[in-house]
This record gives C-alpha cells, sequence and structure tokens, in this order.
C-alpha cells in the first residue's frame, strides 16, 4: 500500500509557483534591463551624433577661418572628442578673382564600445574664394586728416619725396605689368598739400570719399579680422630673416601695437601694423608690396621710405594729420601678389545644411 504524504500536492503547486514568479521576475528584469539599455544606446546615439554635428560645423568654420591664401583640397581637424574632415571642391569661376567652392565636412564621434562604428554627420555650404580682397585703387590711402607730401629736409642723400599712382611695373617685371595705373591718393577726408614733393598719376590724382567708413568699406579688408590674434600669418611680431625666404616670397608680416620701421622691417609682402606706423630718423627703409596701419603717422624731416605697392594708413579711425616724405609709387605686380597672399574664403549667406547620408 503506497501512502501519500500529507500536503505534498499542496507543495509540489508551490514550488510550479515559485519557479513560475522567478522565472516572472527574470523576464521581467531581462525586459527591463533591455528597455533600459535600449534608452541608453538611444541617448548615447543621440548625443553621439549631435556632438558629431557640431564638429561638422566647426570644421567649416575653422576652415574658413584659417584659409589663407591657398584653398586645401582635404583638411583634418581634432575638434573637442572628435575629428572633422573637410574637402573642398571648385565648382564655379565666376572671373580671374572670384571662385565658388562647394565646401564638405564630415564629423565623427567614437563610441569606445564600437571604435569601428562612429557617430557621423556632415554638413556642406558654398563659400567664394576672394582671390584679391583690397582695391587696387590707389598709391596713397589715407583715412582722414591733412596729408602733406614734403621733401626730407635732414637727409641730404633722399631724393625729393614723389608720390605717383602711374604704374612702376613692367611685363618683364610680371605678365600683368604696365597697368594704366591708380590715383596717387585716395582719401577718406581731408586735403593733400604739396609741400617740397609732387604728386602725380593718371587724372584725377586724388580721390576723396565722404569719411572714414566709405574709404574703408573702399578698401575691401576686414581689419578686424587682420589684426585678431587669432587670425594666422607667416610672421607675427618680428621680422623674418629675409635672405632665407625665396625671392618670390610675399609673406603676411603682422606687428601688434605700434612700430617704428628701421631697416631690419625693410622687405616685401604684406605688412600690418595694429598701431600707429613711424620711421626711423636717418634710416632708409623699403617695402614692395603692401602695407597696412591702424594709424599713419608723421615722417620727421629725416625720413624716407621707398615704397613700390601701396601705403594705406588709418584704418582703426579716422587718421590725423600726417607728413609723407618718400619715394611711393604704385606697383601693380607687387600689389597683386601681397594681395594674393591675403586671399580669403567668404562663405554665401544661408547655403548651410546638412548632407543626407
Amino acid at each position: 500500500m503506497t501512502g501519500r504524504t500529507p500536503g505534498g500536492g499542496r507543495r509540489g503547486f508551490a514550488l510550479v509557483m515559485v519557479v513560475f514568479l522567478l522565472f516572472a521576475v527574470a523576464v521581467a528584469g531581462a525586459t527591463g534591463y533591455q528597455v533600459v539599455s535600449s534608452e541608453f544606446s538611444m541617448t548615447r546615439e543621440s548625443r553621439d551624433g549631435q556632438e558629431a554635428l557640431a564638429v561638422a560645423r566647426a570644421g567649416v568654420n575653422r576652415f574658413l577661418a584659417e584659409s589663407v591664401g591657398t584653398v586645401g583640397d582635404t583638411v583634418v581637424y581634432a575638434i573637442g572628442n572628435g575629428i572633422a574632415t573637410v574637402t573642398a571642391k571648385q565648382v564655379l569661376r565666376q572671373d580671374s578673382l572670384n571662385y565658388l567652392y562647394y565646401v564638405k565636412s564630415v564629423g565623427e564621434v567614437e563610441d569606445i564600445r564600437t571604435p569601428l562604428l562612429p557617430a557621423k554627420r556632415t554638413v556642406a555650404t558654398y563659400v567664394w574664394h576672394k582671390m584679391s580682397p583690397i582695391k587696387l585703387k590707389g598709391a596713397v590711402w589715407v583715412s582722414g586728416g591733412t596729408t602733406t607730401l614734403r621733401n626730407a629736409t635732414s637727409c641730404w642723400w633722399c631724393p625729393a619725396t614723389e608720390v605717383t599712382g602711374y604704374d612702376s611695373a613692367t611685363v618683364s617685371d610680371c605678365s600683368g605689368g604696365g597697368t594704366a595705373g591708380v590715383r596717387g591718393v585716395v582719401k577718406g577726408s581731408g586735403s593733400v598739400n604739396l609741400s617740397g614733393g609732387t604728386l602725380t598719376g593718371p587724372a584725377p590724382t586724388t580721390v576723396t570719399y565722404s569719411g572714414y567708413q566709405s574709404m574703408y568699406d573702399t578698401v575691401g579688408i576686414r581689419w578686424d579680422a587682420l589684426t585678431s590674434s587669432s587670425f594666422p600669418v607667416d610672421f607675427d611680431g618680428s621680422p623674418p630673416n629675409w635672405g632665407s625666404l625665396p625671392a618670390d616670397s610675399f609673406p603676411i608680416v603682422r606687428r601688434q601695437g605700434n612700430l617704428t620701421m628701421n631697416s631690419s622691417w625693410s622687405g616685401r609682402g604684406v605688412l600690418i601694423v595694429t598701431g600707429t606706423l613711424n620711421f626711423a630718423n636717418y634710416v632708409p627703409v623699403s617695402w614692395d608690396g603692401i602695407v597696412l596701419a591702424g594709424t599713419l603717422g608723421s615722417m620727421g624731416s629725416a625720413d624716407f621710405i621707398t615704397l613700390r605697392g601701396m601705403l594705406i594708413g588709418g584704418l582703426n579711425s579716422a587718421n590725423g594729420n600726417a607728413n609723407v616724405r618718400g619715394d611711393l609709387a604704385y606697383h601693380s605686380c607687387n600689389a597683386y601678389k601681397a594681395n594674393r597672399a591675403l586671399s580669403y574664403l567668404q562663405q554665401e549667406a544661408n547655403t548651410l545644411f546638412e548632407v543626407n547620408r
């Protein structure tokens, strides 16, 4: 006779219920984990995607800011936690001085768990390459005050002061040399006085704008950008060793603050003086290219400069009265080469968009 343990059926049922509940708890836990993990992954992917988009946009901005002179085909930047790969493709040549580029930036942000599958976002825009930003309109530009052309009375070796807008370049200097020339002096306001000096050039020899802002707008440059420490130049603070540079090199040289120009600064290219530009006594200085000055100071009786290109003074504000002494002649070849060194990219308005991959 087989016995039956009292309550055994109930214990078996309870065991089944316990197993079922444990299974249910395990399923619920796994499901909850999957939900939380999925939400975490989605949140992380969304965050990484937004970061990749920010990196892509930052890549475009950096490319526009740092592209001075020539335009690179492909540039890679490390930005934040990601990498921006920027490519530029020329799509239109409007004329010899304005090219349209399609610029694309791919932002990538890696997930340490899946390093081979980084988050990617791509943006693109259209930009103009401004090959020669400065308008070639005058040998000497002064934004205000009375500009007096004086002879160097205390400098026996200095020739007579002359400012001329006639082109001193010829086809032997460059293929575009020997132009009709420009005005001798371009002014924002004020007048030009001759006190022993001469002024020549295509008639009229001078052009006067309505004021500082009008002349500044005509120059065609972003002075705030050129004077910013973030704007890349070839030499900042001191002149280069000119003998070590190729003869056809026209660098950008900048001096933050005031500069009293002496023979060590004699050179070529673009000279940017953010403050006041003065000249050392009894020291001959020369420059081939373009000189840009926040303020053009008055030259003393023994100061003298030989310039072949263009001198633009008073970019900080309307210039005060200034005495000019020297041999300052427009030179189309030097001005063109220096101008090309300042070429920059200008984004076409409202063309930044995200590229669907």
